[in-house]
């Protein structure tokens, strides 16, 4: 039987046939404890960069809002859907997936809610976004106790409101109980494309979908950046390959860059 390529080579063999699609935070970037904080490194900008130029499609997708996502990926040619694909560009502006508008108005209550709730709680963070309430508890004095009030709280405002509950990396969201997932974001995306080899790299719970997703393609590799005790073990099940820290995936991206270069040279 004859062994399956590797991600690097399965892209650099017919890169304008290729996709490559990442997560933004955790993968592209390192985790820091204040989420406001987060940048992109130099070298990842300068690969993605790189790799844009040659690859048929390389794109980010994220929990993250759009405009955050447009602030800090100063790369041209690559498509960014925030929400988790239910912010997207069209013709340059920003659009809104269908049946979300309709959530906006309980989506900012709840986070009113929790905003008020969690006032007295030393490291709990509540950040609003366009269509979603993420609450983070990463720099909680007590990570425990906070978690475990989060979740209730988090489960009350969603079965009162029907919003969506989805748990992730120390953070509970809520967000629009619509059919959009990162998952069907990027399939939405590859749609009207012929490309034959995709690659998407996550790490975290809502990057399941489009780990799943990839898995089922012929030519399909789920890479999941994997940071520890952090991780949930449901991540690395699903892993072509696997790196441990972003810094190991920025290495990556680099070596994959330098093998496009070099097939398309060829």
């Amino acid at each position: 039987m004859t062994a399956r390529l590797t991600a690097i080579e399965a892209l650099a063999a017919q890169p304008a046939a290729a996709a490559l699609v990442c997560d933004f935070d955790g993968v592209l970037t390192p985790i820091v404890a204040d989420p406001t904080t987060s940048a992109m490194p130099a070298q990842v900008a300068f690969a993605l960069g790189r790799l844009a130029r040659r690859l048929g499609l390389v794109a980010v997708v994220s929990g993250r809002p759009l405009a955050f996502l447009r602030e800090r990926i100063p790369v041209p040619g690559i498509p960014l859907l925030g929400s988790y694909g239910i912010e997207q560009l069209r013709d340059g502006e920003p659009v809104l997936a269908a049946g979300a508008q309709e959530w906006l108005g309980k989506v900012r209550s709840a986070g009113e809610q929790l905003a008020g709730h969690f006032a007295d709680w030393p490291g709990v963070r509540v950040e609003e976004k366009v269509v979603s309430v993420a609450v983070h508890w990463r720099q909680a004095q007590d990570p425990q106790a906070a978690a475990a009030e989060i979740r209730r709280v988090t489960a009350e405002i969603a079965e009162a409101t029907g919003l969506r509950s989805d748990p992730g990396k120390l953070v509970s969201e809520l967000r629009p109980p619509i059919d959009v997932d990162k998952g069907s974001a990027i399939t939405e995306l590859l749609s009207d494309q012929n490309l034959t080899v995709v690659a998407y790299a996550g790490d975290d719970l809502g990057d399941i979908p489009a780990l799943q997703m990839v898995r089922h393609l012929p030519h399909g590799y789920a890479l999941v950046v994997d940071h520890g005790a952090e991780t949930d073990p449901q991540l690395l099940k699903l892993a072509s390959q696997r790196f441990h820290g972003p810094e190991a995936f920025s290495s990556w991206l680099t070596e994959l860059a330098d093998a496009v270069e070099h097939s398309s040279a060829g």
